[in-house]
């Protein structure tokens, strides 16, 4: 009965995706603009970051291993408010009779996102409410997004527990007596210059693929949309259990007028992000100093991670000073820039982020150099 009941389930939900897949806005949603970013334009162009799933998930693993942290729950707990509050902000109005396999609106959504597709599975008598969801590419951010939506369809609260397996999640939900507020909006930092216009992506998007189990990918390569507003509130929700910790590159990031535990965050994040490029075995060469320019156009703003407006030297070792107008976050983008400077010249760098006159300032050079040059 179990079975059928799957069957049934996964089989309605690949009939609709397949009917409804020439409806999916991805191109046209996630529009690549001349600041290097990924505005979402069904959310008042807010950034996003597209990243591949494997990537993600392998540098979710990195920080939480530099960190000696789990982060699971934060990562969960940061996409449910993450979600309401995109549901509430934007007025996805729930089906008439809350049934969620007849919230269409919400099914495009998932889609356009690469978070795969989801069904009711079944209803218990004492009131629990078991979801499925088939083909998703990262398992915390999955029932994060749909214990919030269902909690919005609801309005009511509900405790959560799951089995899952590479491609399917088995979600729980339980009636709760607890009452606690929607999220609150929350700043998504000020890594972003206004002055920018659509830029020509169609060589990205002659890549796209999509597949009507609510993913697609680039070039084969699967990909999910991480909105700004999710990753500042997994930061958020991550820093109150950061501790004043070590780990090998540590030293390498001086990130100037955050915080201290902020600052192992972000380098963590960096760190995380910079042994991922280096893993890919990806080629950076460097003949002249414009040709940062080609390398930030390549691995930053291609996935809405910012781009690099100026270049100059800063040593006689191959130290360079890029300026930046806007970045998605600050430890993603320099993580990759570290990397691609390392893989360029075969050495340990270091870098110093500063914001100087709503510029901001990356300085990459040797990791040897025990005092910095003057710039």
């Amino acid at each position: 009965m179990i079975i059928m009941s799957w069957l049934l389930s996964y089989f309605r939900n690949m009939k609709w995706n397949k009917s409804k897949i020439k409806n999916i806005s991805i191109a046209s949603r996630w529009s690549h603009y001349s600041n290097g970013l990924i505005l979402d334009s069904k959310d008042s162009n807010n950034p996003v970051w597209i990243v591949g799933s494997i990537w993600f998930e392998t540098w979710f693993l990195g920080l939480e291993e530099r960190l000696q942290l789990v982060l699971s729950n934060r990562l969960m707990q940061s996409s449910s408010e993450s979600m309401e509050n995109y549901l509430i902000r934007n007025d996805l109005d729930p089906p008439k009779n809350n049934d969620i396999d007849m919230w269409k609106e919400l099914q495009t959504e998932w889609h356009e996102r690469g978070m795969g597709i989801f069904s009711l599975f079944e209803k218990e008598e004492n009131g629990d409410i078991k979801l499925l969801i088939n083909n998703y590419p990262n398992l915390y951010i999955a029932i994060g997004y749909l214990l919030s939506a269902w909690e919005t369809m609801m309005c009511s609260r509900y405790k959560s527990y799951w089995n899952d397996s590479e491609l399917s999640i088995l979600l729980t939900l339980t009636p709760t007596s607890d009452n606690f507020p929607p999220p609150q909006p929350i700043s998504n930092g000020v890594f972003i210059d206004g002055k920018s216009s659509l830029s020509d992506s169609s060589e990205w998007w002659e890549m796209l693929k999509i597949d009507p189990e609510g993913s697609w990918s680039i070039s084969n390569d699967r990909k999910m949309v991480v909105s700004r507003d999710l990753f500042e509130r997994f930061i958020k929700s991550s820093i109150p259990y950061v501790n004043d910790i070590n780990f090998p590159r540590l030293k390498n990031y001086n990130w100037n007028s955050i915080d201290d535990l902020n600052s192992i965050w972000w380098s963590a994040a960096a760190d995380s992000a910079r042994a991922m490029f280096i893993s890919e075995s990806y080629h950076v060469m460097i003949d002249k100093t414009d040709d940062w320019k080609n390398v930030g156009y390549r691995h930053l703003q291609k996935n809405g991670l910012g781009v690099i407006n100026k270049v100059q030297r800063y040593d006689d070792n191959g130290g360079i000073i890029l300026h930046m107008k806007s970045l998605f976050h600050p430890s993603i983008s320099c993580g990759i820039l570290l990397a691609c400077w390392e893989r360029a010249y075969g050495r340990n760098g270091q870098l110093i982020f500063t914001n100087e006159n709503n510029m901001y300032i990356v300085k990459i050079f040797s990791s040897l150099v025990v005092t910095p040059p003057n710039s």
